[in-house]
């Protein structure tokens, strides 16, 4: 979601823990591993809901933030596949909570629609990265100082001002989408074992989110 460090980069190109697999094996795992967290926000929102919204709101952003950033953490600090692959679930878990509670209060339809928009978005952006790597080599450093500025204007924006904040919501989709292409690019870059597959996938599913999150707020339409 938010760009990696230089040092992590570097801890994770010289990640050769595990057996190494080949491309089509480490491709086919971070493309299930990112499925296996969709399926399950799918899950918890169709099947859950009700236990969900009757949890305590404030409960429910507390669980998110240190279940995602625990979980987060444990993904990328563990060499170990079954540890990340824990650590991914939980952490599909913990944004499935809030999700659920968003994307309630649109219609199904429109809800529908951000999906597919999303996947569609999500597999050109991946294309495109494969087909112009040097583009998005470099686009690292444009797209953390962008989507920071475009965080500080919102904040300002809504929160202090009451102003609506719609071109954000489209910039902030367009900063996504470049880090789909970037985290994928870099996903390739990394030794192909098991663990370093998780490891991207969770990177990818935090990105596709926040796409969805923003389609959504863009097309949706609320429930009356």
């Amino acid at each position: 979601m938010a760009d990696m460090n230089k040092e992590y980069r570097l801890e994770r190109m010289n990640n050769y823990a595990g057996t190494m697999v080949t491309e089509r094996t480490y491709n086919l795992t971070i493309g299930l591993t990112l499925l296996w967290g969709v399926l399950i926000n799918v899950v918890m929102a169709t099947f859950f809901t009700y236990q969900i919204l009757s949890m305590n709101y404030l409960l429910v952003v507390v669980l998110y933030f240190a279940g995602t950033l625990g979980c987060s953490i444990l993904v990328h600090k563990s060499s170990s596949p079954a540890m990340s692959f824990a650590g991914f679930t939980g952490m599909a878990i913990s944004m499935g909570l809030l999700l659920t509670f968003y994307v309630t209060a649109f219609t199904g339809h429109s809800v529908a629609y951000a999906f597919i928009a999303t996947a569609l978005i999500t597999v050109i952006m991946v294309l495109l990265s494969m087909l112009y790597p040097e583009f998005f080599r470099n686009l690292g450093r444009t797209l953390f100082v962008s989507l920071i500025g475009c965080i500080l204007i919102e904040l300002i924006g809504s929160l202090v001002l009451g102003l609506p904040m719609t071109i954000i919501d489209y910039a902030v989709a367009l900063i996504f989408c470049g880090y789909i292409g970037l985290d994928w690019h870099r996903a390739q870059q990394f030794p192909k074992t098991m663990d370093n597959a998780v490891d991207s996938a969770a990177d990818i599913y935090l990105d596709v989110v926040n796409l969805f999150v923003r389609i959504l707020s863009i097309t949706g339409k609320r429930r009356n």
